[in-house]
Formats: C-alpha cells, sequence, structure tokens
C-alpha cells in the first residue's frame, strides 16, 4: 500500500490529503464533478456519451491514438471517428448492469466502494473485471495496450469504483495488468487508512460531487516515480 501511505508503512496525513486534493488543478476537479453528477440519478446510453467526451480530453487522451477528435463542446459530443460508439457497444450493457447493482445498495455513492458488504465488493469486481476486458481491444492502439484508455473510459461512467490508470502507474506503481486487482487495493488501503487515521477519506475533499476513487487517484498520481 504506497498511495495513502509511506514507504514505512505510516498512513498520509489527513491535512496533506486535502493540500493535494486542493491544488490538483480546477480542471480536473470541475470535470470529475462534472461526471459524478451528471450520472448521480442513473446512467444511460447519452451520459455515457457525454461523460467520456467530457473526460478523455482533460487527460489529454485526445490529442492521438483512437480518441483523437473527441470532444463535449456546449453540451455536443463529438465523436468523428465512432470510438465512443464502439465503446459502448463492447461494454454498454455491462456497465449499466453494474450500475444497477449499485444503485440497488442503497449506500452513499461517494462511499459505497468501501461501505457495501465485502461479499457484494467482490462481485462488483468481478463483474467490472469482466466488464474491463471486453473494452480493452476496443481501446487498442498502434503504440498502446488499451488498458490507459480503458480505465479512464469506467472512471468516466463508474466514477463511484473505477480508477484512471495510466501508464507508469500501470508500470511502476501497482504493477499489474489486472484492473480487478487495482480496484481491490484502492478498497483495502482507504479502509486500512481510515482505519489507522480514524478520518473518513471523503473528508478531504468537501466537494459533495467526489468520490472515493477521484480523492485516491489525486494521490495515485502524486506516487508516480
Amino acid at each position: 500500500m504506497n498511495i495513502l501511505f509511506y514507504a514505512k508503512g505510516n498512513p498520509i496525513p489527513r491535512k496533506h490529503i486535502e493540500t493535494c486534493v486542493e491544488e490538483f488543478g480546477h480542471g480536473y476537479r470541475k470535470t470529475v464533478q462534472d461526471i459524478i453528477s451528471r450520472s448521480q440519478p442513473g446512467l444511460t446510453r447519452d451520459i455515457f456519451f457525454q461523460n467520456v467526451a467530457q473526460l478523455m480530453p482533460n487527460f489529454k487522451m485526445t490529442r492521438r491514438g483512437c480518441f483523437n477528435g473527441v470532444k463535449y463542446e456546449q453540451r455536443h459530443v463529438q465523436d468523428p471517428n465512432g470510438q465512443i460508439a464502439a465503446c459502448w457497444a463492447a461494454c454498454g450493457q455491462a456497465v449499466l448492469q453494474i450500475r444497477t447493482f449499485l444503485a440497488q445498495q442503497n449506500i452513499n455513492r461517494r462511499r459505497i466502494l468501501v461501505d457495501m458488504p465485502a461479499h457484494s465488493r467482490g462481485q462488483v469486481i468481478i463483474n467490472l473485471r469482466r466488464a474491463f476486458n471486453l473494452l480493452i481491444p476496443v481501446c487498442m492502439g498502434k503504440v498502446v495496450n488499451g488498458l490507459v484508455g480503458t480505465s479512464k473510459v469506467f472512471f468516466a461512467v463508474l466514477p463511484e469504483i473505477s480508477l484512471p490508470v495510466d501508464t507508469t502507474q500501470w508500470r511502476k506503481v501497482f504493477k499489474t495488468n489486472d484492473y480487478g486487482d487495482i480496484i481491490t487495493l484502492m478498497a483495502d488501503e482507504i479502509m486500512a487508512w481510515e482505519a489507522q487515521t480514524g478520518y473518513s477519506l471523503d473528508s478531504c475533499d468537501p466537494s459533495p460531487d467526489s468520490t472515493l476513487p477521484s480523492i485516491y487517484n489525486v494521490m495515485a498520481m502524486k506516487a508516480r516515480p
């Protein structure tokens, strides 16, 4: 556990995480708040398209590669190469099923990743891994393996349980190609940090439109070598 903890095993102080969240950047925070807020009532095909189109430029995924040209301007989605449509075709139904299951848990969306029963969390992660693997081939490019783009699509549409993972994080931070393992680690580390500090991680971000993964992602970016 090296995202919310120092190398010697001590938890990173709450105040430091609050500062990191505050300083991470207005553009990122605004985009994340938008995608979380937009999908609060539920997930639909239109919301899937809007969230992916808004998030990808913020993560600089549209300058080249399979998401090249994707934009979200004046509430209109631009998907010139049909990439978002291809993502929806590959995993849309699986994502909707996961979102429906999460809604049935009747738990605060900000904290559902850790507050749902362990057996429910395990089933969600199994289903998330399966859906993730469906999308990887669609996000595969000539010089990328599809893992980065796929993780960011899932963060855009399931921000309560998903984590956007860049190339360095896959290789140097998490050191795995299994998305389910990363989500399991994230949940375990958040619970360990909260148990040791006595604080809730979501208290580090006062915005109502945040989730545990959105806060964890800030610290995961800081943890890159």
